[in-house]
């Protein structure tokens, strides 16, 4: 039967992990149509520098690229310009 395994970062604590395991449990026993009972989870705590995204380590500090939004007039609405 299903078995999910779920790797986040270290640090979080006991009721929050019985808190996912519960959740996970119950959907997974919902779509699959079968008893909680045969579900099983696994977490994992990972360490942020066993971690890396984007090419660095989870535990370097990480550049945010700047987000620029056009005007909504210049963003257009996808539909042919009527002018």
């Amino acid at each position: 039967m299903p078995v999910v395994t779920v790797d986040w970062w270290k640090g979080n604590d006991r009721q929050k992990r019985a808190d996912l395991v519960s959740e996970l449990t119950s959907t997974l026993a919902r779509i699959a149509g079968c008893p909680r009972e045969a579900v099983t989870v696994l977490v994992r705590d990972v360490e942020q520098d066993h971690w890396g995204r984007g090419g660095t380590l989870a535990d370097e500090p990480q550049e945010t690229p700047a987000v620029v939004a056009k005007p909504l007039a210049q963003a257009g609405s996808g539909a042919p310009d009527s002018r």
